[in-house]
This record gives structure tokens, sequence and C-alpha cells, in this order.
């Protein structure tokens, strides 16, 4: 998603876009924000100080990516924290004792993993849920229309970077280095999803079984980043809203920017 002044132009090979990658110089405001945004967005006018910064299609995605994130980090946190087996399995036997029962230690593993079954059913069901999203935003990034597209925004921003005046190589560096940050995450989240799968079905199939622990690893690993670049990411939104940019998250929900009425001329 991105906030940003407007200007409509030509892109390269004529693609035709509305937004601050098109200009000639990068803002402070758009370095700032670039590093929250998924990739070009389609900007409507609606009224005199009023445009859609944000398109619906990446509105959705975003959202939805992020709920679904956000729900497959919780199954983990209540996975490997509050029902991990060695420091739930004594407190499910104490608590069976003050009612005159007497579990074995066996019996109460037994109960911590019919708990724990039930979550990573909770966790494959989001999962799943979240490679229909990384593939709906590979059918984007395919079939979309240029506004839709990371890989432009990529370019515009790579092309920007190349033709800057020395006086604006800076900003245009760091504009680069966010569109590459979150080419990572779209990285991350590939892998993510590719090796999930994979665990998803290892039962099923025996090469997927034969190299379940090394795919193990990377899911393990790659949560992790994910989870990192969350934080980033979240902070980032944050820092953003309470600083320079005003009025983010709203906009990033509603799609809607108010831009200052410019006075007569």
């Amino acid at each position: 998603m991105l906030g940003s002044s407007l200007a409509h132009v030509s892109g390269p090979h004529g693609v035709s876009c509305e937004s601050s990658d098109c200009r000639s110089s990068v803002s402070p405001h758009f370095v700032t924000t670039s590093l929250m945004v998924p990739s070009p967005v389609s900007v409507q006018k609606t009224d005199s100080n009023s445009t859609h910064d944000y398109s619906a299609p990446l509105r959705v995605w975003h959202w939805g990516s992020a709920l679904l994130v956000t729900g497959q980090l919780l199954t983990i946190l209540f996975l490997k924290v509050i029902v991990n087996a060695r420091s739930a399995v004594p407190e499910f036997i104490q608590a069976a004792s003050k009612d005159g029962a007497a579990p074995t230690e066996q019996q109460g593993r037994a109960f911590a993993h019919i708990i724990s079954d039930r979550i990573w059913q909770w966790h494959i069901a989001i999962g799943l849920g979240l490679a229909a999203f990384w593939l709906l935003r590979v059918l984007m990034e395919l079939r979309g229309p240029a506004e839709v597209r990371f890989s432009t925004r990529l370019m515009l921003v790579a092309r920007k970077y190349r033709l800057a005046p020395p006086a604006d190589k800076g900003d245009a560096r760091h504009a680069l280095f966010a569109k590459t940050t979150y080419a990572l995450f779209y990285l991350f989240l590939t892998v993510m999803v590719i090796t999930g799968l994979a665990l998803t079905w290892a039962d099923d199939v025996p090469f997927l079984h034969s190299i379940e622990h090394t795919v193990g690893d990377i899911h393990g690993v790659t949560m992790y980043l994910i989870l990192t670049y969350f934080v980033v990411h979240l902070a980032g939104v944050v820092w953003s809203e309470i600083t320079k940019d005003h009025g983010l998250i709203s906009r990033m929900i509603s799609g809607e920017a108010k831009l200052p009425r410019r006075g007569p001329a």
C-alpha cells in the first residue's frame, strides 16, 4: 500500500501510472512510507482534495494476509508456549489430582496431545488459507493490471535510482532499499507456503516424508524471519502514523487520502 503525492505520467514501456514512483524525484514522505507498501496502487480522483491512495484488491490482500499470518503466529505461540508438553503435563496432572483423580504422566501427555493436535488442525487450516492468498498474489502479479504489480513499482524505483541526480541519490537509494525489503517479505512468504504445504502432505508423499526434517527446519527459520519483518513493519506503520504521515492507517483501511486544498494561483 502506498501513501504518496500524485502525478500522472507514463512509466516504462508506456505503462500509465498515477503514483509518486513516476515522479522525477523521491520525497521524504515516500521514503518513510514505502517500507509499508506491497505494490503499485490505483489512484482515482473523487473531489478537489480527495484521492484513492490504495487500490481495493491490494487492501483486501494486505489485511487478509495480515490476519492469516497473525493467526499462524498465534497457533505457534499456543503450541510452543501455552500448551508445551513439558510444562503443561505436570499442570494437567496436578489439576486432575485436586478432583481426586490420579492420572499417570502418560495420560497427562495424551491429554496434552489432544489439545495440541486440535491447534495443529487450526494451524493447517489457516496455512491453507494463507496459501490461497499467496496464489492470489501470484495471479495478480502475472495477470493483473500494472497498478497491482509489485514488479512494476520495483522497476520504477530502480530506474529512478539509476537516473537520479546526485542531490536526490540518497532518497532514491532509501526508496530502493525499502522496496527490496518488501521483496524479501514476498520471498519469505513463498518459502513459508511451499514448505508448509510440503509438511502437510509429508505423510502421504514418500519423497516429502524423506525430507520432512529438513523442510521443517526451513519452515521454522522462515517463521522467525516473517515474525521479525512483521514486528518491524508494524513499528514502521506506527512511527509513520505519529510522525510524518498522519492518517496512514485509516487510509490503509478506506483507501481514501485527503490532500491539502490549494489556494488560488
